[in-house]
């Protein structure tokens, strides 16, 4: 039994990576605090006990020093962080009379901060000792904490400068995408680095002229049908004098389908200068809808997908076009259709079937180009000008999804459509 792999999106990677980052961050923070305690008490006890010694020793001094000389010797003791004088009543706690200074070396390790004591010499005369412990190289400490705020702030710049280039650079690759879908879309802002805005700034002036030879063509297209309508007109009033019925009818048929042609061809030409507001609607009941006209009318077209809400924020009117087109060449190729839909994911597939004689292999992949048609639907009670099958195609591209024709295994045609539940596209219909 294989097991199932399970990837994490490019989005929550970098998330658990910067999660990462700042809890490493904080640590290290956390760990600076507490080490620097605890350097800063072991560095307090190795200085008091330096002074503690240094204490014994000018004790040691002061006593073997003839008496007429002790005043003077303190007098000119100039030691920092030491206060010594001699009076004649003791200045301090504790105080220490015909003890060993190994017993006064043990009594003065345990004071904390300072070290103070007074020392009974001789004479009712007291040796009075104040001496300040303080930590050693107070700077280093500051050095590190600076240190760490430094590589602190270092990192959040960097975080900074790269979502300042990869928030622009994201905003172009979407702006990018609904442009090749829809060429009339909000040009991108001018906005970020450098760099970023030149792209922005080409990526807007190559819609604005790729928006200019769309409307130079459709321009171009309606000059030609206003001018040829102009002519048919006078030859469907010219066929009129044509004696011989059958040939009368014949001729003006061709003429009436010629200016069907003209008139579906600016059409299919002015669709990509449309736009429909999008709207939430229910899929399912769509679909059931329309399946529901064709059946009233006596055609062979049944719903048999899920009946559950499925809502999509789409152009109501574009998308029942593509179901209109798509089911009546199934009736008009096949007898019949069946429709059904069903939710995948993050996405609605929907199945238009029947159970005619189908397409060529070959030519799946061109049913979709204009004015494209098969072999079996070029007489004028099937054939048509073979846009249906173009703005169907053009219109789900614009709702950002997909249509393909697929042969089934026991005879007819699939059309299968793909529509993403949520959509970020402006449709353009």
């Amino acid at each position: 039994m294989s097991e199932k792999r399970v990837y994490l999106p490019r989005w929550a990677f970098g998330k658990i990576l910067l999660l990462i980052l700042a809890f490493v961050i904080l640590a290290q923070l956390a760990l600076f605090a507490f080490y620097s305690q605890k350097n800063t008490s072991a560095q307090f006890k190795v200085n008091r006990d330096v002074i503690a010694r240094q204490v014994i020793n000018l004790i040691q001094t002061v006593e073997n020093t003839p008496l007429d000389q002790q005043n003077s010797l303190v007098s000119e003791l100039n030691i920092p962080n030491f206060s010594v004088s001699i009076s004649q009543q003791p200045k301090w706690a504790p105080q220490f009379k015909n003890k060993s200074l190994w017993h006064i070396l043990w009594r003065i390790s345990e004071q904390a901060p300072d070290i103070q004591l007074s020392f009974y010499l001789d004479n009712n005369r007291w040796l009075n000792i104040l001496a300040k412990v303080e930590p050693q190289s107070p700077l280093i400490a500051l050095f590190l904490l600076a240190m760490e705020v430094t590589l602190t702030m270092a990192i959040l710049v960097s975080l900074w400068s790269i979502n300042r280039y990869t928030t622009p650079l994201k905003n172009f690759t979407e702006a990018a995408e609904r442009l090749g879908v829809d060429l009339r879309t909000d040009p991108l802002p001018i906005d970020g680095p450098a760099a970023i805005r030149a792209m922005a700034h080409a990526m807007n002036k190559m819609q604005q002229r790729i928006m200019d030879l769309l409307a130079a063509r459709t321009q171009m297209l309606a000059a030609i049908s206003h001018d040829l309508r102009t002519p048919i007109t006078r030859l469907k009033l010219r066929a009129q004098y044509i004696e011989n019925d059958k040939l009368q009818e014949k001729f003006i048929g061709d003429l009436d389908q010629m200016e069907a042609m003209l008139a579906e061809t600016l059409a299919f030409a002015r669709e990509e200068g449309r736009k429909e507001q999008r709207v939430l609607l229910d899929l399912a009941s769509l679909l059931d809808s329309v399946c529901q006209d064709f059946a009233s009318v006596g055609h062979a077209v049944e719903y048999s997908g899920t009946f559950e809400r499925c809502t999509y924020q789409g152009g109501a009117v574009g998308l029942k076009r593509v179901f209109n087109n798509i089911i009546e060449n199934a009736i008009k190729y096949a007898g019949n259709a069946r429709v059904s839909l069903q939710i995948d994911k993050d996405e609605y597939l929907i199945f238009v079937e029947d159970d005619g004689p189908g397409i060529p292999h070959e030519q799946l992949a061109h049913v979709f180009l204009p004015f494209y048609r098969g072999d079996n639907s070029r007489s004028r009670q099937t054939g048509g000008t073979g846009l249906g099958l173009a703005v169907a195609k053009d219109i789900i591209r614009a709702h950002g999804g997909s249509i393909e024709l697929k042969l089934r295994e026991q005879g007819g045609l699939s059309v299968v459509i793909k529509l993403p539940s949520s959509t970020l596209y402006t449709i353009r219909l």
